[in-house]
């Protein structure tokens, strides 16, 4: 069976603006026997940033003197906007400091350009390719759920934080959904706790399907989910959000044959209007959702301080 690096070219963004230097480059990767790549090239900052806007790539070579970008400025600027893609720094004969402080912000390598030939080449991409995959697995051992694929607890307060220190800056408002399934016990019980981790898959792709790309859905443990709704403009976007979700998880589940009926409970708070404070906000959408399941299952509340029912 192929491997993935076997079946798929590795994909190479070079960042140059010497002419020369690219066809040095591309004749010395053809020597470095890397296995099949392919090759694309952008010669400015505001063109790779563009690029990498719009296109995936498996390694970005950079060079960071650029027309519009110079130095450690350049690194910085690429690596913010592909975070998760290898960099590896191609350095000038007097760019020592510019080198040691890229690889301590998340380079992969550092080549100094009068020292690299074929072989230093191949070795760098291999094995800034073998690093960067295994950051990659260590972060999601450490950040998503095992069995969902879903970001964890920490994962989701990070990305919470960071929704709420934008919605600041921004003057915008963060929703927060706290859902808990109704009659995940009972599937639990009588089918088993093995149908009971599909489920709960299942239910994780179904409110995957409900949300916007920036939005997130989390796993906090058990049959408990949380949803980051960032960029509101007003409150009743949030009430949209918790209908569909409603209205996902009372449709059947169909699992190895069993026809499972459960439906969820959903809490909801908004930031800044009920806390500003990110354990505060999960705290009264928890509140709520305690509130939407006492009184009926496939429930849901916006917290208030006097709790007041919001229909969908």
């Amino acid at each position: 069976m192929k491997t993935q690096r076997e079946s798929k070219p590795i994909d190479i963004l070079l960042v140059e603006d010497n002419p020369g230097y690219v066809q040095w480059f591309k004749k010395n990767l053809s020597k470095a026997k890397v296995g099949r790549y392919d090759l694309r090239f952008t010669r400015k900052l505001n063109e790779t940033i563009k690029y990498l806007e719009e296109k995936e790539c498996d390694i970005v070579m950079l060079d960071t003197s650029l027309p519009d970008s110079q130095g450690f400025n350049t690194f910085n600027s690429v690596r913010m906007h592909a975070p998760k893609i290898p960099i590896i720094v191609m350095a000038g004969n007097n760019d020592e400091e510019l080198a040691v402080r890229a690889l301590q912000n998340g380079a992969q390598d550092c080549l100094i350009k009068g020292q690299i030939d074929g072989s230093v080449l191949r070795r760098s991409i291999m094995y800034a390719i073998e690093r960067h995959h295994a950051t990659q697995r260590q972060h999601r051992l450490a950040y998503f759920d095992a069995l969902t694929n879903l970001p964890n607890r920490q994962l989701f307060y990070d990305r919470l934080n960071q929704a709420m220190s934008l919605a600041d800056r921004y003057n915008e408002k963060v929703g927060l959904l706290f859902i808990d399934l109704d009659g995940f016990k009972h599937v639990n019980d009588t089918l088993g706790h093995d149908m009971g981790d599909r489920l709960l898959q299942a239910v994780a792709v179904r409110l995957q399907h409900c949300l916007r790309k920036s939005d997130t859905v989390a796993r906090m443990g058990g049959d408990e989910f949380t949803c980051i709704l960032p960029h509101l403009e007003k409150a009743s976007d949030v009430n949209v959000v918790a209908g569909k979700i409603e209205r996902a998880l009372t449709a059947p589940f169909l699992l190895e044959g069993h026809e499972i009926h459960i439906s969820g409970s959903i809490g909801a708070s908004l930031f800044p209007d009920n806390t500003v404070d990110s354990q505060e906000l999960v705290k009264k959408a928890d509140t709520a959702m305690y509130h939407a399941k006492k009184e009926q299952k496939s429930n849901f509340h916006f917290f208030q301080e006097e709790k007041v029912k919001v229909k969908l």
